[in-house]
């Protein structure tokens, strides 16, 4: 794979990511870079690397909102309104990091997204 094209790979996965969480309202923003990593992984240190620091990002995404809700049941409702309020933010993060870190794979810099789990190593 030509570098310009593992750069703009890399890119849409974050970019990609940010889109399908915005339209799914943060729950199924794993699906794009878990697509986009199995099919090009192989093919560029780049893409793979970026498509792990992406999938890890939503992943937390999708573990904070599980969290956010198991603890909103134990709390009688009551947990609602601390965290709701911070998945919504987390959210937030996820879309701004996304869209630097797909500047950052455009440049074809190894960007480690900060504030995420890492599922995939």
């Amino acid at each position: 794979m030509y570098e310009s094209e593992a750069r703009t790979i890399s890119m849409w996965i974050h970019f990609a990511a940010a889109i399908a969480t915005i339209l799914s309202g943060g729950t199924l923003g794993f699906m794009i870079p878990l697509i986009m990593w199995l099919i090009y992984r192989d093919r560029s240190a780049l893409v793979d690397w970026h498509g792990k620091q992406n999938l890890n990002l939503q992943l937390t995404v999708v573990l904070a909102a599980i969290a956010a809700v198991v603890i909103g049941f134990i709390t009688f409702f009551f947990g609602f309104l601390l965290t709701i309020p911070l998945w919504i933010a987390y959210v937030i993060y996820s879309i701004v990091i996304s869209f630097i870190a797909g500047a950052a794979a455009q440049r074809g810099e190894y960007y480690k997204v900060p504030l995420s789990i890492p599922f995939v190593k």
